[in-house]
């Protein structure tokens, strides 16, 4: 993943001008460029609109760079997931889970309660006609 601090920094910094040039180079290479146009990632454009580089530079120098845009997922970065973590639980083919103990011990207010009713009561009955 690259450095994008200078994202942050004013555009008339130096540091800043030297990062669009990289982040241009960056998108027209490693992303997926429309007949040499990428999508213009400035304050203003949103990753909306497909613009050739000497426009995006002009946008991106104009407007700034479009804040929270930390993966160029748009421009050729991969999204790099988390990496899975063993909790320490082994799968077992052989487990398995006692759903019907345990919406029985959920529900065995209700059961109870219901196991004396003989049916629909005079309200169900009239709903059910």
């Amino acid at each position: 993943m690259m450095d994008k601090e200078w994202t942050n920094l004013h555009r008339l910094n130096p540091e800043y001008r030297r990062g669009v040039e990289s982040f241009l180079d960056f998108a027209l290479t490693k992303g997926k460029p429309q007949g040499g146009t990428i999508l213009c990632p400035c304050a203003k454009c949103r990753n909306r609109y497909w613009k050739r580089r000497n426009v995006v530079r002009d946008h991106l120098m104009g407007s700034s760079f479009l804040q929270g845009y930390d993966v160029w997922v748009n421009h050729g970065e991969q999204i790099t997931l988390p990496m899975e973590i063993d909790d320490g639980v082994e799968d077992n083919e052989k487990s398995r889970d006692d759903i019907d103990g345990l919406l029985y011990d959920t529900f065995r207010h209700v059961a109870e309660v219901e196991s004396g009713n003989k049916g629909p009561n005079e309200d169900a009955k009239k709903f059910l006609i």
